[in-house]
């Protein structure tokens, strides 16, 4: 049987999905097609291995969360046990996947007792000695960008025996023998990213289903313009301030256009047709994007047909227009994310734009026949029922420009995503209540434990200055339903979909009534009881008997409903 080197484990976000009951509700719905087990491997894991593949390292990068979504008979425990290598690497960067991570190392561990079990990740990073204190069947945390820390490990395990190679490896926090924590010298990190290389898919298994939208059938992937950030935005694991703090980068590290070029015709040769540019290529300075568009422009392409440009502030007519003008694809999309409808909590945030601003964009768009993707979280520290209310009427007024003027301007469309767990890391997490936070989990433990729990709505991992965690879980179902009524309204979605659609919220709500109401919250008697619930949304019979035997008037509400009517 082969032995790798080095595998790296992408994790789903809860290990035992398939053997538990699970209702994972809409925590998804900021990535739907990703599924609630959050099947996207970040793409620095594709940089990492591609590194070590580079330098002779036998490496294979193995998606667990598409494989488990994929086979409904995989046996986690004895596919890991046929997999041998030297060293496991379990992504941990997004927090949704603490408890997959840990349970995949503990896993990990008991079947190869002699390999060295590595975390890394941007909530690996933040939590790095407790992860080491808590759990001793992790050898070691690799703490933020992990390229070249890793190719050390690897390197000196080969010339040394485990304690002294650990000490010898940058990046690295790990128990030592007599019982202490060791965090080793942070390395130099890279000035810019041209050096690594995010398309080598061939060194992942499986990612069909992670590559292909499950929407269109089309093959779709992403590249990034940089790597850290220039904003502060306040619950962002990945801002400024969390890539100084747990990445030890002072600034961003660019991609060349030259470079991104070269990307694209690879992909395209790998018959990719959708691309995703993630970040704002504007913050690499004026000359970076003009070289970006005269490098780009006159590109054409045998399968790239759809390229995502985001925008992490309002845009000059100008811009959009030059962005038209290069013709990067054949079909051009953007996607801003104000947050909040409201200037003030936007602010606060980290967005420092108003929403007049936003709306001058999006018709600039529009006009320029640019589709461009508007983005609302719920819920933030300082957001209040007046707020969200007004959320719900900006969602309206920006889904009803698609009805002004002809049918071949720019779509305008919009959703919202739900932020059940606050990014470890991030300015809110640090400092909670200066954001309008109050945090329930507060630990990698906490984090861990919490998501062993059977319902989305026990995951949520603060409060806010003014609703609690119930209130949270209600706001996100108020707005899910909202969000159909407006479209419903508009004729973007046929009556028999907002019927289906409702359906499922409501039965949501009936779900979360009776968490909320279990008199005892063990672990053994909320399992009990979303078994229950699993087995009633089995029957189309029983499920419908199942929302009507719970009050869901609008008087439960804390979005109450019955006001907005007036705008459906």
């Amino acid at each position: 049987m082969k032995e790798y080197d080095v595998v790296m484990l992408h994790p789903p976000s809860i290990a035992y999905f398939r053997k538990k009951p699970f209702l994972p509700g809409p925590i998804h719905r900021t990535v739907p097609i990703y599924t609630p087990l959050f099947i996207m491997f970040p793409i620095g894991m594709i940089s990492i291995a591609s590194f070590l593949d580079e330098r002779g390292i036998d490496v294979k990068v193995i998606n667990l969360a598409e494989k488990m979504l994929a086979d409904q008979f995989f046996d986690l425990e004895s596919y890991l046990k046929s997999i041998k290598s030297k060293i496991y690497g379990i992504g941990l960067h997004w927090v949704v996947h603490t408890h997959g991570a840990i349970e995949v190392a503990k896993i990990c561990k008991s079947l190869h007792p002699e390999s060295v079990i590595v975390l890394g990740g941007l909530t690996a990073s933040c939590f790095a000695d407790e992860i080491v204190e808590k759990f001793s069947f992790v050898d070691c945390v690799i703490r933020g960008e992990a390229e070249y820390p890793f190719y050390e490990l690897v390197t000196n395990l080969k010339k040394y025996e485990k304690t002294k190679a650990l000490y010898n490896t940058p990046n690295l926090t790990f128990k030592a023998p007599d019982g202490r924590i060791v965090s080793t010298t942070s390395c130099n990190i890279a000035d810019n990213i041209d050096e690594f290389n995010f398309t080598n898919l061939e060194l992942v298994e499986p990612c069909m289903r992670t590559i292909i939208s499950p929407l269109t059938g089309k093959k779709l992937w992403n590249l990034p313009f940089y790597r850290g950030c220039k904003l502060n935005c306040a619950t962002c694991g990945g801002s400024r301030y969390a890539y100084s703090s747990l990445m030890n980068r002072r600034g961003i590290a660019r991609r060349s256009p030259e470079k991104l070029l070269e990307d694209f015709m690879i992909l395209d040769e790998k018959g990719i047709n959708s691309i995703f540019l993630f970040q704002d290529p504007r913050y690499c300075g004026k000359n970076y994007v003009e070289r970006f568009l005269k490098i780009f422009k006159g590109v054409r392409w045998s399968n790239i047909e759809n390229v995502g440009i985001e925008l992490f502030a309002p845009a000059s007519k100008s811009y959009l227009e030059e962005l038209k003008a290069c013709r990067i694809a054949d079909n051009l999309g953007l996607s801003i994310s104000p947050e909040s409808a409201s200037d003030i909590v936007r602010y606060l945030h980290g967005r420092k734009y108003t929403t007049d601003e936003l709306l001058r964009t999006v018709y600039n768009s529009r006009e320029l026949g640019l589709p461009i993707g508007v983005f609302f979280m719920l819920t933030l520290g300082f957001e209040d029922k007046y707020s969200l209310k007004n959320m719900a009427l900006l969602m309206k007024k920006l889904l009803s420009i698609n009805k002004e003027g002809s049918e071949n301007l720019g779509k305008v469309s919009t959703e919202f995503g739900p932020m059940i767990l606050l990014d470890p890391g991030s300015l809110a997490f640090r400092n909670p209540e200066k954001y309008g936070y109050k945090l329930i989990l507060k630990n990698i433990t906490d984090y861990y434990h919490a998501m062993s729990l059977p319902h989305w709505s026990l995951w949520i991992s603060y409060e806010t200055k003014n609703f609690n965690r119930l209130e949270l879980a209600s706001i996100i179902l108020d707005f899910w339903e909202i969000i159909i009524n407006i479209k419903k309204y508009l004729g973007l979605i046929s009556r028999e979909r907002s019927d289906l659609e409702k359906l499922i919220v409501d039965f949501e709500r009936a779900a979360l009534q009776d968490i909320a109401s279990t008199p005892s919250k063990s672990p053994a008697d909320l399992e009990k009881l979303v078994m229950e619930i699993s087995e009633i949304a089995k029957d189309e019979t029983l499920y419908r008997s199942y929302i009507l035997t719970h009050n869901l008037g609008y008087e439960n509400r804390v979005i109450d409903l019955g006001q907005l009517d007036d705008f459906y």
